[in-house]
C-alpha cells in the first residue's frame, strides 16, 4: 500500500519539528518529503530521534543554479541524511533554445547525482505543459532531453491536472511510470484558476483515480501538498486530506 507524506504547510526551521511529526504521524503521515530541518542542531542526534519516531524524510531540494554551483555541498548533505532524492522544482524557458539548455543543464546535474547514487527528480507545475516552442510542449522537450537514468520525475498529479485535464492526468501517469520516483498530490476547486487550492478531495481533481494509476507503477510514498490554505487551517487541511487517501483504500 502506498503512505502518506506531507510537503509544506509546517515550518519544521521555526516551529518545533519533533511536536509537528509527532502529531502527523498519529494522523497517519509515513514521512515528511523535505529533510531540511535535520540540519538545525547535531544531524546525527536528529536521525536518531527520526528513526525512534518510525519516520522518514524522502529528499532534498535544489534549483538550475544550486546544481550548477553547489552540487558537492548538496551531495554530501543528502548523504548525510540518507536521502536518495534530489527535487529540481523549478525550471523555465522563454524559447526552444531556453528549453534545450535547461533540459542539457538538467541531464548532466542528474548525472553527477546518479554517479553518487543519487536521483535528480524533476518536479513540475503547469506551465511545462501549457508552453510549446517549436510545436513540441516545454515538459516534452525536457523529457525528450533528458536521459531516464540521469532525470527522474517527482510529479505532481495536480498541476498535471491544471495543465492538461482530468482525462489526460492518468494517461501521462502511465506514459511517465518509469521515470515516478514521488509524487505531490493536490487539490483544486476550479482547474481554471491556478490559484484555487484545497484540501484534498474537495475540488476537482480526480484524487482517488490517480492514486489508483500511481499505486499500479509501484511507488512507496505519495506527499499532499497545498501552496496557499483555504478556508480550514493547515492541521484540519493536513488531517482531512490524509483521510481522504486513506478512505480510497490505498494509503496506508
Amino acid at each position: 500500500m502506498l503512505k502518506a507524506a506531507l510537503t509544506g504547510f509546517y515550518n519544521l526551521r521555526e516551529s518545533d519539528p519533533w511536536e509537528t511529526i509527532k502529531k502527523i504521524s498519529g494522523w497517519g503521515y509515513k514521512a515528511i518529503e523535505h529533510g531540511g530541518f535535520l540540519f538545525n542542531g547535531d544531524v546525527k542526534e536528529n536521525m536518531k530521534k527520526l528513526s525512534d519516531m518510525d519516520f522518514k524524510v524522502l529528499a532534498l531540494s535544489s534549483d538550475l543554479e544550486g546544481f550548477k554551483n553547489n552540487l558537492a555541498k548538496t551531495v554530501s548533505n543528502a548523504q548525510a541524511i540518507g536521502v536518495k532524492y534530489i527535487n529540481c522544482y523549478w525550471s523555465d524557458a522563454q524559447n526552444y533554445a531556453q528549453a534545450a539548455e535547461v533540459a542539457e543543464d538538467l541531464d548532466r546535474a542528474g548525472e553527477q547525482l546518479r554517479k553518487e547514487g543519487l536521483t535528480l527528480c524533476y518536479h513540475n507545475h503547469d506551465h511545462e505543459f501549457k508552453k510549446s516552442f517549436n510545436g513540441a510542449r516545454y515538459f516534452d522537450l525536457l523529457m525528450a532531453h533528458t536521459s531516464p537514468e540521469n532525470v527522474a520525475l517527482n510529479l505532481d498529479v495536480g498541476w498535471v491536472t491544471v495543465g492538461e485535464g482530468t482525462e489526460k492526468a492518468p494517461v501521462i501517469i502511465r506514459q511517465l511510470k518509469d521515470r515516478i520516483k514521488l509524487t505531490h498530490f493536490k487539490d483544486f476547486y476550479d482547474l481554471n484558476n491556478r490559484d484555487s487550492f484545497t484540501a484534498l478531495g474537495t475540488g476537482q481533481v480526480k484524487i482517488h483515480e490517480l492514486l489508483a494509476e500511481v499505486d499500479k507503477i509501484g511507488i512507496e510514498y505519495i506527499s499532499v501538498e497545498q501552496d496557499t490554505l483555504r478556508n480550514l487551517n493547515a492541521d484540519d487541511t493536513v488531517l482531512l486530506s490524509y483521510l481522504t487517501l486513506k478512505e480510497s483504500g490505498l494509503v496506508m
